[in-house]
């Protein structure tokens, strides 16, 4: 990668659904020249994916993590089975502590409940240990990889709107890439592109759509990212130690969870020797932390976003 190529993938990162024209103007290069990077940075996998950000909670989901150690006979299968499941967002292997790692959506807590144990009781016996706790928030800043600030999302007034059957089809449509145009989406759900432009215009204005930008495969860019679970019984503390993490400038993951004392954070670097300075200065700036444990994240084998039970 160069520079042309990091502030192509920069600017997808914040908006990757911004016309190819507004790209090129952004990296000072030519319409042809954008979209040759584009196609390439998709072909080497440094992007996964274009995604749309969907505010889940509105559809009426919530989600839980479910990380397991898993025995090494069985992974594969275990990896074919997760696959397989339409509730299922986000699905990855890990280096450490735990073998793999997913986010298990329903529409209450009794269906995660249930959905968890479904996957938990066909592999229990393979299954030596696990962690399960429901999401509070979640939060990326992929634009940290470039030294970007994290941007403030629009304080806009939300407009009501009801989703209806057509705009699940576009937000499914969207969720699988973002850059689908509105011609595109038109000839799927038979209606006109100003019509489609129209209804992502609402879902946007009405909060379900809360933004678009790219999954973007860190390992790829020669960078490590840890993920760290830290536990901090203080709650006037633990709010200063989720803002302090929000500003970090290489925290790129952040989640809390619901009724739990601790916050999973992921630190990237490009040399994992780097982690250890950073991971002392947030202990000496929080002495009441307690690391829980961490684990080096590997492969992705499910992409972030709206699982398809959501759509079904």
């Amino acid at each position: 990668m160069d520079k042309i190529d990091e502030k192509i993938l920069l600017s997808l990162i914040q908006n990757s659904r911004q016309p190819i024209s507004q790209i090129a103007r952004q990296a000072r290069v030519s319409r042809d020249v954008a979209n040759y990077r584009i196609t390439q940075l998709v072909r080497t996998g440094i992007i996964r994916d274009f995604i749309t950000d969907i505010d889940l909670n509105k559809l009426g989901y919530i989600s839980a993590l479910f990380f397991v150690c898993i025995k090494a006979d069985i992974e594969n299968e275990f990896v074919a089975y997760i696959n397989s499941l339409d509730f299922v967002s986000w699905a990855g292997t890990h280096l450490g502590f735990w073998s793999l790692g997913m986010a298990i959506y329903g529409t209450n807590t009794q269906e995660v409940e249930e959905r968890f144990q479904a996957v938990f009781q066909k592999y229990k016996e393979h299954i030596t240990n696990h962690r399960f706790a429901f999401y509070k928030t979640t939060q990326f800043f992929a634009g940290k990889y470039f030294g970007a600030a994290e941007q403030k999302s629009s304080s806009k007034n939300q407009i009501s709107h009801t989703v209806d059957q057509k705009d699940k089809v576009i937000l499914s449509q969207l969720t699988k890439n973002s850059r689908l145009t509105s011609v595109e989406l038109a000839r799927i759900l038979d209606l006109t592109p100003v019509a489609v432009s129209n209804r992502i215009a609402k879902l946007e204005r009405s909060g379900y759509i809360t933004g678009y930008s790219v999954y973007v495969n860190v390992h790829k860019l020669g960078m490590y990212l840890f993920i760290f679970f830290i536990q901090n019984r203080r709650l006037d503390q633990r709010r200063k130690l989720f803002s302090y993490l929000q500003q970090h400038p290489k925290i790129s993951l952040l989640l809390d969870y619901i009724g739990d004392p601790f916050i999973e954070f992921g630190l990237f670097v490009k040399d994992p020797y780097q982690a250890r300075p950073l991971l002392q200065e947030i202990k000496e700036t929080f002495p009441d932390n307690e690391l829980i444990d961490f684990f080096l994240a590997q492969e992705d084998f499910i992409s972030f976003g709206a699982p398809n039970c959501v759509f079904n």
